[in-house]
């Protein structure tokens, strides 16, 4: 079994698939070294071990949206595809979201990816509570408000504190987002200018195929505004030209 880049082959001699919370606590608690296999997306063998994988993808799916405390509650296997549906039509969103929709949102927060710009927090910054079986198959819940000195060492434990069941995540209202590609931004551009470019949009990313002294795609994801309009976006990018589609 391979990672999803296909560059790393999974030495672990076992996957477990529990059907089940307890099923789940006796394989965690029975198991000498346990590691859990989301989405498979990382390009490394932090998930690996010499010795067992658990996958959570077996175990009952819970997703709760709760309106009153602007939060939504979901089990540790779900995906970002599964949970932004369900969140749009209840007039919710994620202030930020993964960038491929099969990516497991326990794993995202566990190896703190981010949010690709200046005004987008890390995922793992919407987590307030989470519910984490240890070692020794005790279930231990977490909170923003309760573990205020160790909670974000927590949601970003690298798999390292056991294995995350549920999270609960900060929710706000839902809102469009529009993208502007921009080519060719120079390298010279892109030093100098690093900080203002970074800082114009929520979401921020540079794309170069490594051959010259320039950035092939500048994609910068922007809120559009209730109202209907959107930010002004400016016809160069310090040197780099808005991409006609």
């Amino acid at each position: 079994m391979k990672n999803w880049a296909g560059n790393h082959e999974y030495r672990a001699r076992r996957l477990h698939e529990p059907r089940s919370l307890e099923e789940a606590q006796e394989t965690i608690r029975g198991a000498a070294r346990i590691r859990v296999l989301g989405s498979r997306h990382s390009f490394n063998d932090l998930a690996d071990t010499s010795g067992a994988l658990i996958t959570l993808a077996g175990l009952p799916r819970f997703l709760n949206i709760d309106p009153e405390t602007s939060s939504v509650t979901v089990d540790g296997a779900i995906r970002y595809g599964e949970l932004c549906p369900a969140l749009h039509e209840a007039g919710f969103a994620l202030h930020a979201m993964a960038s491929l929709p099969h990516i497991s949102i326990a794993g995202a927060c566990a190896t703190a990816s981010h949010g690709s710009g200046d005004r987008s927090s890390v995922l793992s910054a919407a987590v307030s509570a989470m519910e984490v079986v240890r070692a020794d198959g005790e279930v231990v819940e977490l909170s923003r408000e309760g573990d205020r000195d160790t909670f974000e060492g927590a949601v970003v434990g690298l798999g390292a504190l056991g294995v995350v069941t549920r999270l609960t995540l900060d929710v706000e209202p839902t809102f469009n987002v529009r993208q502007d590609v921009y080519e060719r931004l120079p390298g010279a551009a892109f030093a100098s200018h690093f900080d203002e470019i970074t800082a114009s949009a929520e979401s921020v990313s540079f794309f170069t195929t490594w051959r010259d002294r320039a950035f092939d795609q500048v994609w910068l994801k922007r809120r559009v505004a209730r109202s209907g309009g959107a930010t002004t976006v400016p016809p160069e990018l310090y040197g780099a030209p808005l991409a006609t589609r």
